[in-house]
């Protein structure tokens, strides 16, 4: 069959990023032809289009007060070329970007399914009804198959009306996390399939190959690496660990999510391939993204993993992270967590997605 994938790319984000291709290979994996779905999430939005447009003219011409921030933008303009290079190599996508629901509708006869899915696509805070198929008719919506996607909130009230409706409306439900599979059975009263992040489904090995392929030039070959999307910097930790390991510190830094976390030595320069390269060969990665955790375990690294929001946040995140160390029986790596590692779910979690996806597919 010839499988279309609609995906959150936008936000240079190396999970987001790691996951599409992942996705695509999974299903590569099962036998059926696959596209990622080039969709502009930014259409609905003007101010996300038209600020970096005018940043890169202001970057390039030295205008106030923008050429103080050249720094910024040069990080920024680095980092971006490195992710469109990586996706335009590894990722299966459409010749043609597709930003409204009438073109996606368009192209929706073209597929035998469509999968929805995974990362962040029913985060209530970052609504987009085409990634409930919201572009088809309700009566065409058995062609939607979700996988893996996350609510990104624990609070039921944050889930409206429209979002609702759409969950209401579709044939089959999954979802990455426990709490929100929990969600969405008590909005449809339907069962919820949780299913494993793709990142997880597919072979190490291409894992390795993408990592050794990426390789970045670092001052210390012994480091500690740090990734941090919030700002519960814990930096007693990161000192313990350094004189645990006799390391440096090597932070992997987004021009998008700054955090002020002081390190030995700041990878600026960093896409998705650089950043599976430096957790492969770190000694310790310290982290609050589940992306990186993942990752940190897939390659055997040592790994502690931090809340990213306080626990009363309603865009509280933590609780894809607790279903995660749930599965692969790695509770006692979170900080400050009271549990202890239990013995792993990650095999009969992988064949329950598999299945999952096999049966829908």
């Amino acid at each position: 069959m010839k499988i279309g994938i609609l995906t959150r790319r936008y936000g240079y984000n190396m999970g987001s990023t790691l996951q599409a291709y992942a996705i695509g290979e999974m299903i590569k994996e099962c036998g059926h032809s696959v596209e990622i779905i080039d969709y502009d999430e930014t259409s609905a939005h003007r101010y996300w289009r038209i600020r970096p447009f005018i940043e890169h003219i202001f970057f390039y011409m030295h205008i106030p007060p923008f050429g103080s921030k050249r720094e910024y933008l040069d990080h920024r303009i680095r980092q971006e070329r490195r992710f469109n290079k990586f996706e335009t190599t590894y990722l299966p996508l459409t010749a043609i970007s597709y930003s409204s629901p009438k073109e996606l509708n368009k192209i929706a006869s073209k597929y035998d399914k469509i999968v929805v899915g995974s990362d962040q696509i029913w985060n209530p805070f970052l609504f987009d009804s085409n990634f409930f198929g919201g572009f088809l008719n309700e009566e065409e919506r058995n062609k939607i198959i979700p996988y893996a996607p996350s609510i990104g909130t624990s609070d039921i009230e944050t889930i409206h009306q429209e979002q609702r409706q759409l969950l209401k409306s579709l044939n089959i439900l999954a979802c990455r996390e426990e709490i929100g599979a929990k969600i969405i059975n008590e909005i449809t009263g339907r069962k919820v399939a949780v299913v494993l992040d793709p990142t997880l489904m597919i072979s190490t090995n291409k894992w390795e190959y993408l990592a050794n392929v990426h390789k970045f030039d670092i001052p210390n070959k012994r480091y500690i690496l740090t990734y941090f999307l919030g700002n519960n910097i814990p930096d007693d930790e990161i000192k313990k660990q350094c004189k645990i390991e006799n390391a440096e510190v090597i932070n992997i830094s987004m021009f998008n999510r700054p955090n002020g976390l002081k390190a030995n030595f700041q990878a600026k320069d960093v896409g998705p391939g650089e950043f599976l390269y430096l957790i492969k060969n770190a000694l310790y990665v310290l982290t609050d993204s589940f992306h990186a955790t993942i990752f940190s375990w897939i390659f055997k690294r040592n790994f502690t993993v931090f809340e990213r929001f306080n626990s009363s946040d309603i865009q509280n995140q933590n609780s894809r992270i607790y279903t995660l160390l749930r599965i692969l029986g790695c509770e006692g790596n979170l900080y400050g967590g009271n549990l202890k590692d239990s013995e792993p779910l990650f095999n009969s979690a992988k064949k329950i997605s598999l299945e999952y996806l096999h049966s829908n597919l």
